[in-house]
């Protein structure tokens, strides 16, 4: 399977898992709907800034998104919300609000190892 069929694979997951339909993802992303149904085929090469955007909006790590085995990824699904009544201002605030948080998680990771 290629790199692009794996992370288009996981993104639908996740954008799936977070009830965020195509459209309303590609307002997120800046894109058209259609993109975003080639990215989760893997028809398309999908660019280093909308898998740093998609990574973000999920609050996960954006080497996730390239695992092959959905069981390893390290996602936290905890925040769940309907996409269907917000905005694309609100995904992006959503988005800013799992990076500080998975920050914070990581940097709390480190403490306690050390």
């Amino acid at each position: 399977m290629s790199s692009n069929e794996i992370i288009g694979q996981n993104i639908k997951l996740f954008r799936e898992r977070f009830d965020i339909t195509q459209d309303v993802f590609a307002n997120y992303l800046g894109v058209k709907r259609e993109e975003v149904s080639y990215f989760e085929n893997g028809r398309r090469n999908i660019s280093t800034e909308i898998i740093e955007k998609a990574a973000k909006l999920f609050g996960i790590d954006e080497y996730d998104l390239y695992e092959e085995n959905p069981e390893n990824q390290q996602a936290s699904v905890a925040l769940a919300f309907r996409a269907d009544y917000l905005q694309t201002e609100d995904l992006k605030q959503i988005a800013d609000f799992k990076k500080i948080i998975l920050n914070y998680i990581k940097m709390k990771n480190i403490d306690c190892n050390e």
